[in-house]
């Protein structure tokens, strides 16, 4: 299948189209902000990029993004509707995540926001016929606890609550809004026997057919394992079933697992542990962790489990503080060939590694979130030393697509497989280390940090630095019927392609990409630190706090904070 990848100017004659046709639902000129002219912005990490060349009205690119939502989605329709994943250069299709239409449900919100009901529509009119008893494969699959949770019931519960909410007025039938709630609690009633453990820790790889667990996270010695994001990405999902049926099952299963984390024998620092436990004992069995894979939304959950509801959940804010200020005083660190730039680390016992990752780039957004919600100023000075990170990492690759992997460590950049990115680190403050991966693509994290970024500050920066991020996936990720990963991110041209749109390319990259692109007159209460008088002019406030899948979730607090 040829290439569809596209030059600027070709992707700026598309804009400029939607909005000749009048597909642009408003053409009104970006909110005012300062022009820095043909040099950087302040306070922008290395000099080598110049954003004042983009298109400066913000309902363009809103457009646009909407543009390749459609695209993405008709690709998806067309080719691989309903089941789970497109696979876009060969006009194929497949069953990654059970076989229930994970990019429709996943999806589902997204095409909310944007409002594009002939999508909304088609995708309530299957969810009804989708049976979450059992898998829709060949033969019976397992199934995924954590990301069937943050990408079904997420998913479910966050279309639900907009329809009901700032989206009622949405042409849509009143009985399948009700049917996703339904839905949402035959599929929490189908996994919730992977809680029937010893500890209340869920195994997560299940076998829902027959309720039987997969030998996946046994180890050697037959001790039954999970990860520290596998128990403790569950509660605003469950917690929120449980306010919305009145059934406190559901959130209560939720928070038991949670408690053998909040109560641990032993932290690495205050509010940092180990990553891996014991599903028979809730015992840590390791002290590796950080803000890395395996660990990440745990962390993530603590603050906006608070958010979700400051009264019931002050505890999570508690251990949010104690983890972030652990953070500062034990994980941070800078690049010796880049000073200006600054990250936390991952962690073995009190041994600290200058390594993360491109999952980790979600770390700015949560302390931003924690600076307004707790009234921590100076959290928000490290949210965005974070988010500047990873937009410096995205700054540096040739293809304009951020790595899977930042290291900064000199020991391993000696090694013989790294030195040939000695030259490429000195400048960019970071190097890949493990020539294995050098692909990436449809990544959510950093843009999900510079969203919160932007919606806290008001800064255009923020906005153009995402707006890179879409030019760049554009140009190298648009092929066939869709979008996919590239092998290579060193590479301007990407080097290649991975055959695979996920699922989270329609529910987290393009939902931020929209989201913070927005013109003012577009924005609501569904937006993460929302703005009443404006983008920048503070007192911001969330109404809805995101999932980790970017799954808007209404909060419960009679406050919200």
């Amino acid at each position: 299948m040829a290439s569809s990848s596209m030059s600027l100017a070709s992707l700026l004659s598309i804009f400029c189209a939607l909005v000749s046709f009048g597909l642009a639902r408003d053409t009104t000129t970006a909110r005012d902000s300062q022009f820095y002219g043909n040099t950087s912005y302040p306070g922008q990490k290395g000099p080598n990029y110049d954003y004042t060349g983009f298109e400066q009205n913000q309902t363009v690119r809103a457009e646009a993004v909407i543009e390749m939502f459609r695209f993405a989605w008709n690709g998806y329709s067309t080719y691989a509707f309903p089941h789970d994943d497109l696979l876009p250069v060969n006009n194929s299709f497949r069953d990654s995540r059970n076989g229930w239409g994970a990019a429709a449900v996943d999806g589902l919100d997204t095409a909310i926001i944007l409002e594009q009901a002939d999508i909304v529509n088609q995708i309530l009119n299957f969810i009804p016929t989708i049976d979450f008893t059992k898998t829709n494969t060949p033969q019976p699959s397992v199934v995924s606890l954590f990301e069937t949770n943050i990408r079904y019931l997420g998913g479910l519960l966050s279309s639900y609550d907009l329809l009901k909410g700032p989206f009622a007025h949405l042409d849509v039938d009143e009985d399948q809004v009700d049917a996703l709630l339904t839905q949402a609690t035959s599929l929490a009633d189908t996994l919730k026997f992977a809680f029937d453990t010893p500890s209340g820790i869920p195994v997560n790889n299940i076998f829902p057919n027959n309720h039987t667990f997969s030998p996946r996270g046994l180890t050697q010695d037959g001790i039954r394992t999970a990860g520290l994001a596998e128990l403790g990405t569950l509660a605003l999902e469950w917690q929120r079933l449980s306010d919305l049926t009145g059934n406190p099952e559901y959130g209560d299963l939720a928070q038991k697992a949670q408690s053998n984390w909040f109560n641990p024998a032993y932290d690495v620092w205050p509010g940092l542990t180990g990553g891996n436990f014991s599903v028979e004992t809730g015992e840590i069995l390791d002290q590796y962790g950080g803000w890395t894979s395996g660990n990440d939304s745990a962390y993530e959950y603590l603050i906006k489990m608070y958010v979700y509801d400051p009264e019931r959940y002050a505890n999570y804010s508690a251990r949010f503080i104690e983890a972030a200020d652990s953070t500062i005083s034990h994980l941070l660190s800078s690049p010796s060939s880049r000073p200006d730039l600054t990250m936390a680390g991952s962690f073995a016992g009190m041994q600290v590694a200058n390594y993360s990752e491109q999952l980790a780039c979600f770390i700015g957004g949560s302390f931003i979130l924690g600076s307004t919600a707790l009234e921590k100023p100076e959290y928000l000075e490290y949210g965005l030393k974070f988010s500047e990170f990873c937009a410096n990492g995205y700054r540096y690759t040739a293809s304009g697509i951020g790595p899977i992997i930042y290291s900064w460590n000199l020991t391993e950049l000696s090694n013989p497989n790294y030195s040939n990115q000695t030259e490429f680190y000195e400048k960019a403050g970071w190097f890949i280390d493990d020539n294995t991966v050098f692909l990436n693509g449809q990544a959510p994290e950093a843009v999900e940090s510079w969203y919160y970024a932007y919606q806290v500050t008001g800064s255009q920066y923020w906005r153009d630095v995402a707006w890179a991020y879409t030019l760049a996936q554009n140009r190298t990720e648009r092929v066939g019927s869709g979008f996919s990963s590239i092998l290579n991110v060193l590479d301007k041209d990407g080097g290649g392609y991975e055959n695979f749109q996920a699922s989270y390319m329609l529910a987290e990259v393009l939902k931020y990409q929209y989201l913070i692109q927005a013109p003012e007159e577009k924005k609501g209460i569904w937006d993460v630190e929302y703005a009443p008088d404006g983008v920048g002019k503070g007192g911001n406030v969330n109404y809805f706090v995101f999932n980790t899948e970017a799954h808007p979730i209404r909060v419960r607090a009679k406050v919200p904070v």
